[in-house]
């Protein structure tokens, strides 16, 4: 990680615990995903957004999901399929998404500000 907060700026971190991985969004739109197992070690990277930075991200305590925003996208993002983003929410709202989270009440839904 010390790598990469030098060429980019990392702007979200988030664990997902029982599978030992850290993701983290960055300022060019990319998540990288680390194993923190043994030692932290780079498992992959893929474009989350074009041309602006990952705001926020959320895992979903009971499903293979990651939530991601970048500017007005929010992505879902499931990591039993190779990482493959599965929804997108990109017309459904015009304001710039500063936050995202599922329901602890409901997982099946999210949240965003």
């Amino acid at each position: 990680l010390n790598n990469l907060a030098t060429l980019t700026v990392v702007h979200s971190v988030k664990v997902i615990s029982g599978k030992k991985w850290f993701v983290a969004g960055t300022s060019d739109g990319v998540i990288h995903v680390y194993n923190y197992d043994n030692r932290i070690q780079k498992l992959r990277s893929f474009r989350a957004a074009s041309d602006c930075f990952i705001t926020s991200m959320a895992v979903n305590p009971t499903r293979s999901y990651v939530l991601s925003s970048a500017y007005h996208d929010i992505k879902l993002w499931d990591w039993s399929k190779g990482w493959e983003c599965t929804k997108s929410f990109v017309q459904e709202h015009t304001d710039t998404v500063s936050q995202v989270a599922f329901n602890p009440m409901d997982t099946n839904i999210l949240c965003f500000r």
